[in-house]
């Protein structure tokens, strides 16, 4: 009877002895745990996630708010002189060089207009023309015609 009260003893040191080491491990994990909740500068994770829904809740309105200001920019940026072409012509012959020009600036709905200068050697003139749709009401000459295509196609290049 006696091996068996001291089997038992052993067996009960033994299980004392896994005791405190289970006990020990608990206690750090548990520090673990409650580090882990309050964080490093003593907020708890509940805070810190509401803290994060908060900020997400106003990168939301901002990212909506940024939204309506691309539309808005991106109407106006419809309307802006966004196609330019350029032709230069010499418009008489007794002129040296290609003097005279005709400019086209438009948008992107063709719409802008078309300037014009001829150079000669006793006065230099100049004429302004609406484009609406890549057209205008007034009769163009060549050079109008190419400069307004010239637009057009760099409008083209744009997207």
């Amino acid at each position: 009877m006696d091996l068996y009260i001291n089997a038992a003893l052993v067996v009960i040191i033994i299980l004392f002895v896994m005791l405190l080491l289970l006990y020990r491990k608990v206690n750090i994990l548990s520090a673990r745990y409650l580090g882990f909740m309050r964080g490093r500068d003593g907020a708890s994770l509940e805070d810190r996630v509401t803290e994060i829904c908060v900020h997400m809740d106003s990168v939301e309105a901002e990212v909506a708010e940024n939204r309506l200001r691309l539309k808005e920019i991106a109407a106006v940026l419809n309307t802006a002189t966004r196609g330019i072409g350029v032709v230069r012509f010499n418009a008489f012959q007794d002129t040296g060089s290609d003097l005279s020009f005709s400019v086209a600036f438009l948008d992107a709905h063709k719409n802008g207009l078309v300037l014009s200068s001829i150079y000669g050697r006793e006065e230099s003139r100049t004429y302004a023309k609406p484009v609406k749709d890549g057209q205008s009401q007034y009769q163009l000459s060549i050079e109008e015609r190419e400069a307004i295509q010239r637009a057009a196609d760099s409008l083209l290049q744009l997207k």
